[in-house]
């Protein structure tokens, strides 16, 4: 591996840091914003991310009850981590549809729920008084921040199985596809799901936008009894049980399964058909918030990114194997709420 990879005449970490290279990039994507380290995916944990340095930053999104998209990776109050305006921890799961931005927003979301099998998986996560986010809160910090040289991951939050908890597969594409256009950033964004009708859906709008699709054991089986549920209605003997197949098909830019289910026969047979191949790491599946070794045989692989909930452990192992890391970013405050 070179010691330098460049554009032209730049080094590289002075581009986009989203732009593969060659191949010869591992990108580091922020999950949740680096939850381990901060409560998930709110404001703070933004700041925190961009210190650190980052690929990709990633965020969940609902949409509530007045159309406003707003950064959540459940579908409703989460009760691990969320408290109302009196300091109470909330015990029902209201679903984020069915509020609007101002009573979303009443809620803190800056804490783990002490002695909770969730906050037990991140130990070192810092409390921070906090609301959900909006998705633009976000992107505009980022461009303030980080310019162009950093990627928006963005995942939709649905139950295909629970249909009335969210809008439906084509008004989430519809609402994202207009916020990207507005924001411009569609060049430099990956929106994932694992219900790959909301993917068919937003390529249907345009198709450039770099679609991600997200897999794993339990929403996915390979054989006949799958009844396509997540997998937008195929059927995986059409396509030899291949998901990567499948998310060709589908017209995918990016296949995203859980690392301790991908199989070096499948990260080759992706590669061949052109895919980028991005895995993620399950706290709650791998009993920690990092797996040094599923992590380290993902590296060994060559994957083209790794989404995880401490890229400050992963940077340090790319960096220890020659890899050049996206830079981090110079801010003088200490927390945005």
């Amino acid at each position: 591996m070179s010691a330098l990879i460049c554009f032209g005449d730049e080094p590289s970490v002075v581009k986009y840091n989203g732009v593969p290279v060659n191949g010869e990039t591992i990108q580091v994507y922020s999950h949740r914003a680096a939850r381990g380290l901060m409560p998930e995916q709110t404001m703070p944990a933004y700041v925190e991310t961009l210190r650190l340095g980052a690929d990709y930053v990633d965020m969940d999104i609902g949409i509530t009850k007045d159309g406003v998209i707003v950064i959540t990776h459940d579908l409703g109050l989460n009760p691990n981590l969320t408290r109302d305006e009196n300091g109470k921890w909330v015990t029902e799961a209201i679903p984020i549809h069915s509020m609007t931005l101002e009573q979303v927003q009443k809620y803190n979301v800056g804490m783990l729920k002490p002695d909770s099998k969730y906050g037990s998986y991140f130990p070192h996560q810092r409390s921070v008084d906090t609301p959900i986010p909006t998705l633009k809160s976000v992107v505009d910090y980022v461009k303030k921040v980080a310019g162009d040289k950093v990627g928006f991951q963005i995942e939709i939050k649905n139950d295909p199985t629970k249909p009335q908890l969210t809008v439906s597969p084509k008004e989430f594409a519809e609402t994202l596809y207009k916020f990207m256009k507005e924001e411009d950033i569609i060049d430099r964004t990956e929106v994932q799901a694992f219900d790959w009708q909301c993917l068919v859906e937003l390529n249907k709008l345009d198709p450039k936008i770099k679609t991600a699709y997200l897999t794993d054991h339990t929403t996915e089986v390979m054989n006949d009894s799958e009844p396509g549920t997540w997998i937008a209605g195929l059927k995986p003997k059409d396509y030899d049980y291949s998901l990567p197949k499948m998310v060709k098909h589908l017209g995918g830019y990016c296949w995203e399964p859980f690392e301790m289910d991908l199989t070096k026969k499948d990260l080759d047979e992706a590669h061949k058909l052109g895919l980028k191949v991005v895995v993620w790491g399950w706290p709650e599946e791998e009993g920690s918030e990092f797996s040094y070794p599923e992590v380290i045989k993902m590296i060994d692989w060559k994957v083209d990114g790794i989404i995880t909930d401490r890229p400050d452990i992963l940077k340090g192992l790319l960096a220890s194997r020659g890899y050049n890391l996206p830079q981090g970013f110079f801010i003088k405050e200490e927390i945005v709420k």
